[in-house]
C-alpha cells in the first residue's frame, strides 16, 4: 500500500470518528471492476472506504456524496462528468486567482454537490487517482478552487471546521455537534410514509 493510500484510508476512518450513519443502511456494496468500465478509470482508496462505510446519501441533508455507476443504464446522483452544456459555458470555467489556467473541465470527476449549488469533483490528471485533488465549484464565489488532498481528507476538514475559509457556499455544517449522514434510500423510504428524516 502507497503511502498515498495509508493517509487516504486513515482520513476515511477519521470521518467515521465525526460522523455517524442514522438510518439502518449504512454503506454500499460496489463491483468496483464493473465500476472502472463504465467511469474509464480507477477509484481513489478513501473514496471507496467512505462508500464502503456511508454510501450513496447526505450530510445533514446538505452535503450530497455519489457513488459510481456499475452499468452503461442511466443511474441518477452518479459519478458524472461536467455536462456538454457546462463544458462550453464561460462563467463556468472560472477559477480562483491562484489556479487559472492549469486545469481543464474536462479533467473533472463529480463526486458530490451541495444544497447550496455547489459542485464537489476530483480533478482526474495523475494516474493514480490517490493523488487527486479536490475541486470546488462555490455558488457563491461563481469559481472554481482547488484542495491539495483526497476527497476524505477534505470533507474532513470541512466538518471539523479547519478550512482558513469555508469551502463551500453554506457553513452551516461548521459547528454541528453530531452529524449524520443519511443514506438516499433511507430517506426516501422516509418520504414515502411522508416522514422527513431530517426534522
Amino acid at each position: 500500500m502507497s503511502d498515498e493510500q495509508s493517509a487516504a484510508i486513515a482520513a476515511a476512518a477519521s470521518l467515521g470518528e465525526v460522523l455517524s450513519c442514522v438510518g439502518p443502511t449504512c454503506g454500499d456494496t460496489v463491483d468496483w471492476s464493473a465500476a472502472e468500465k463504465v467511469h474509464g478509470t480507477s477509484f481513489p482508496a478513501d473514496y471507496r472506504a467512505f462508500v464502503a462505510a456511508f454510501g450513496d446519501g447526505s450530510i445533514e441533508e446538505m452535503l450530497g456524496v455519489h457513488i459510481p455507476a456499475t452499468s452503461d443504464e442511466p443511474q441518477f446522483g452518479a459519478l458524472s462528468r461536467l455536462s456538454d452544456e457546462a463544458l462550453a459555458d464561460f462563467a463556468v470555467n472560472q477559477w480562483a486567482p491562484a489556479d487559472r489556467g492549469r486545469y481543464r473541465l474536462e479533467d473533472l470527476l463529480i463526486w458530490g454537490g451541495t444544497a447550496a449549488g455547489d459542485t464537489l469533483c476530483w480533478i482526474t490528471t495523475d494516474p493514480d487517482p490517490d493523488r487527486w485533488p479536490v475541486a470546488v465549484y462555490a455558488r457563491g464565489d461563481l469559481e472554481w478552487s482547488v484542495y491539495p488532498c483526497g476527497m476524505a481528507e477534505f470533507l474532513l476538514k470541512l466538518l471539523c471546521d479547519e478550512w482558513p475559509r469555508c469551502p463551500i457556499s453554506d457553513s452551516s455544517l461548521q459547528g454541528v455537534p453530531d452529524l449524520r449522514f443519511l443514506h438516499n434510500k433511507d430517506e426516501a423510504a422516509a418520504w414515502e410514509l411522508g416522514n422527513n428524516s431530517w426534522e
